[in-house]
């Protein structure tokens, strides 16, 4: 991965046209970064100030954050990173695009990430937010992905945005997470957010 100051990443979300092998792991399995006190693990959860959401997001984020250990776990991770700040918003790419989500990630001067994550409203949003949040969290970890998709983890797409193993694997557990211990509350909320983003839009 190049580090210079100019340097953009792209990074394609969960193409449904990509089937990779994924790891029965994530790096941060084994244990990790526990801030006391943590936003992430409140009554009321919430991501940290350093991740700005569009208010439509906010109730899926919260049932996510709330049914999600591996959602709560990149929270915590990235609560413990200030370097990192990233803007999640709903997509507004024309329609008939193949990528239901898409980040865009830069190194500044310092070296701190920016981040802005565009995401489509569909019925894996969960699924979505894990998978570019742990895109992030890639890049947080220097994650070299022209090395990664030599190693066969991770795949270069025509535009020369990146596709990893490891994201695909986040995103699908996440979802899997919520979806067997809050089924109903997942539906419920994905109707509510749908419901916010299409009357935005009117």
């Amino acid at each position: 991965m190049c580090h210079s100051p100019e340097h953009v990443i792209l990074i394609a979300g969960a193409l449904s046209s990509i089937t990779l092998l994924s790891p029965t792991t994530l790096p941060y399995d084994r244990g990790g970064v526990a801030p006391s006190r943590s936003v992430c693990d409140a009554p009321v959860p919430s991501l940290p100030r350093t991740i700005t959401l569009e208010p439509g997001l906010a109730p899926i984020v919260r049932t996510t954050l709330e049914h999600s250990p591996t959602f709560r776990q990149q929270c915590r991770i990235l609560e413990a990173s200030p370097g990192i700040t990233a803007t999640l918003r709903v997509s507004t790419r024309t329609p008939g695009a193949t990528d239901r989500a898409f980040a865009t990630m830069r190194r500044t001067p310092s070296g701190d990430i920016e981040a802005v994550i565009e995401i489509r409203i569909t019925e894996d949003l969960t699924e979505l937010l894990g998978h570019e949040l742990e895109h992030v969290i890639e890049q947080s970890d220097g994650v070299d992905l022209p090395q990664l998709a030599s190693a066969g983890q991770a795949r270069r797409l025509p535009g020369g945005a990146f596709e990893t193993t490891r994201a695909i694997l986040a995103g699908r557990r996440v979802s899997d997470e919520v979806l067997d211990t809050s089924p109903d509350r997942a539906r419920h909320v994905m109707r509510r957010v749908w419901r916010i983003a299409t009357g935005r839009r009117r």
